[in-house]
């Protein structure tokens, strides 16, 4: 077979690229049982969605992710060594062979199409699996720890190297996967896919495939994968099994998700009236809230103008995809619970590409159509109400030398982008950091989005007031930085247009690490988050006696905090900054006051039941005659 050429609907794949991780071994409650096991070691507990959402990771992404959300205080690589330990050490009482894997992997052997094994796990892991099978089961084996510059799966790479290794062109190989993130990887590389459900549902699509089990799968089943689906096919592409068929269920998760956005837009008279002088309010709802949230949505849905789903992202000129982390099962009761009211869905879609490539996107019109298609065919599909930009890389990655090239590119693609929203009936809504005077000046904001020039395109503008103190401990939000903010971009932005602006308003804390005397074990935490939920519950735990700064409209308490394993320790003198209810209100305050529209909280499930009822208060309530004393 032509390296050129794709395979005949007849033959055999050139190669069969196997994960191993949920498709040759069921190693993942292994994995769980290790990452509970590490996770409990600091005090802290791993609930099960938190382990479902590192499936298909890379090693370090996942040692990454249990830093962050267990509170494993260790370096990274010990982290995945400690794991790789725990999962051995099982796999020497009993390896898991998943049904029908083996006996699949010996027809191919003896058919005489090679197989490669590609996996994120890393070579010590691998090396006593391998050594279970017959000899030459793998011509290759492709693992984590030797992927060169850490390019893990969902990039190409790993599969790229996969069938190269067995001589191969990639749109000639069979990749055989269990989770998102490895189909991703194998379809970014031009393989086919066969994809055997395991932890995580698979969405299904053109090139993949979807089997309840490789139990029963033999090797005249694969030719079928090269075969074109009918026109109109996007699905699942059959495979010919005969006696077994294809698995629907795995699909059902992405299906519901679907669904219930196709069901959100309520009604078509949309948010009831504000009141006179009223603000409107708009959410950003994250996923990792969502457990908390369910229970209160209901009574918070009715005072809401818009919520944006939190869990979606731009990694390409063509691609828009779900975060892996995220729960199809909770997403899809989130929007559930919202396609009944008359609160509007407008996702937000994150930029996840690297520094300068959406920059590069925006700078070609070819591309710039088509990912303007791309977001309009997105909007279609889950049927929102709007969409709600929220494109970082220019102003965080990029560099402000940059700014002047992007600024007019971007702005062309708002117009074009709103010219095709708009002719659907759908909005458009952009989220951007601040500008705090109307000149481009590079020391002055961030100016690279144009705030004046988009408005006359866009449905609002959000400006994203909050995350001041971020290398070094301080407010989350202070008053006349959010006032510098406003005045800024209300010079920006013509005056008819200040209807379209909406303040975020921060609902959250940091709890910083100021000092430390003595020498700290690696078990300390360093800088960690509070909430409106949990701020209070630290402070009696920890004896900190809360203050209110009326001059950043935060507050505040300090605590010293002993860290001792039994071999070193050390005395952190910690500050813990929060914006809550008297706080929310007071920026709402200065929207209402700037002729502002709305005011936009961040975030959905940092808030408890008092901060709530303040920010709609203070959204709804009279504007006083004159600013409060003091």
């Amino acid at each position: 077979m032509s390296s050129n050429d794709a395979a005949a609907p007849d033959q055999l794949p050139a190669a069969v690229l196997w994960d191993m991780d949920g498709t040759l071994v069921d190693t993942e409650p292994y994995w769980f049982a290790s990452e509970r096991d590490l996770v409990e070691e600091f005090g802290h507990t791993w609930p099960d969605h938190h382990a479902h959402a590192m499936v298909g990771f890379a090693l370090l992404d996942s040692a990454a992710y249990m830093q962050e959300h267990g509170h494993v205080d260790l370096p990274a690589e010990q982290i995945v060594n400690r794991l790789l330990d725990g999962v051995i050490a099982r796999l020497h009482r009993s390896i898991p062979w998943q049904p029908g894997a083996r006996q699949l992997l010996a027809d191919l052997n003896q058919a005489g199409v090679p197989c490669a094994l590609v996996t994120m796990s890393w070579r010590r892991l691998v090396d006593p699996i391998i050594a279970a099978l017959p000899d030459g089961s793998f011509v290759a084996t492709i693992t984590g720890d030797e992927v060169p510059d850490g390019k893990g799966k969902p990039d190409p790479e790993p599969y790229l190297l996969g069938a190269a290794a067995c001589g191969a062109h990639p749109a000639d190989c069979v990749a055989i996967e269990d989770s998102p993130t490895g189909v991703r990887s194998a379809m970014r590389a031009g393989c086919r896919v066969l994809g055997v459900p395991n932890i995580k549902a698979l969405e299904p699509g053109p090139g993949l495939t979807i089997v309840d089990s490789l139990d029963g799968v033999r090797v005249d089943d694969l030719p079928g994968l090269f075969r074109d689906a009918p026109a109109g096919v996007t699905r699942q592409r059959e495979l010919q099994f005969g006696r077994r068929q294809m698995l629907v269920l795995a699909a059902l998760s992405t299906i519901a998700m679907v669904i219930g956005f196709a069901m959100i837009r309520g009604g078509d008279d949309g948010p009831p009236p504000l009141p006179p002088g009223a603000v409107a309010i708009d959410v950003w709802a994250p996923y990792w809230t969502l457990v908390d949230t369910m229970a209160e949505v209901d009574g918070r849905f009715p005072e809401m103008r818009e919520v944006s789903p939190f869990w979606f992202a731009a990694r390409g000129v063509s691609e828009i995809v779900t975060d892996e982390n995220s729960s199809a099962d909770l997403t899809a009761r989130f929007l559930e619970r919202a396609r009944d009211t008359a609160v509007r869905i407008v996702p937000s879609i994150r930029d996840e590409t690297s520094a300068g490539v959406m920059a590069a996107i925006l700078a070609d019109p070819t591309s710039r159509t088509q990912h303007v298609a791309t977001i309009v065919d997105f909007a279609e599909r889950v049927d929102a109400d709007g969409i709600d930009l929220d494109y970082e890389q220019f102003a965080f990655a990029d560099g402000s030398a940059t700014w002047a090239t992007t600024s007019p590119n971007w702005v062309a693609f708002v117009a074009e982008l709103a010219g095709e929203l708009h002719g659907e009936h759908r909005t458009l809504t952009i989220s951007v950091p601040p500008v705090y005077d109307e000149a481009a000046t590079g020391d002055r904001g961030y100016w690279v989005y144009d705030h004046g020039a988009i408005a006359e395109y866009v449905d609002a503008i959000r400006i994203m007031t909050y995350d001041y103190s971020v290398a070094e401990p301080g407010p989350i939000a202070p008053l006349a930085w959010v006032q510098d903010s406003v005045d800024g971009t209300s010079m920006a932005v013509p005056e008819q247009y200040h209807d379209k602006l909406v303040l975020g308003v921060p609902s959250y804390g940091t709890n910083w690490v100021v000092s430390t005397a003595g020498e700290c074990p690696v078990t300390a935490e360093g800088r960690t988050g509070v909430t409106a939920r949990s701020v209070e519950a630290l402070a009696a735990r920890r004896g900190g006696v809360p203050a209110f700064d009326a001059a950043t409209g935060e507050w505040t308490f300090a605590y010293s905090l002993t860290v001792d394993d039994g071999t070193t320790a050390c005395v952190q003198n910690r500050q813990v900054g929060w914006v809550d209810a008297e706080g929310v209100a007071a920026r709402v305050e200065i929207a209402r006051r700037a002729g502002w529209g709305g005011v936009a909280l961040w975030a959905l499930g940092y808030e408890d039941a008092d901060v709530w009822q303040s920010l709609v208060t203070a959204s709804h309530s009279p504007i006083p005659s004159a600013p409060p004393a003091g």
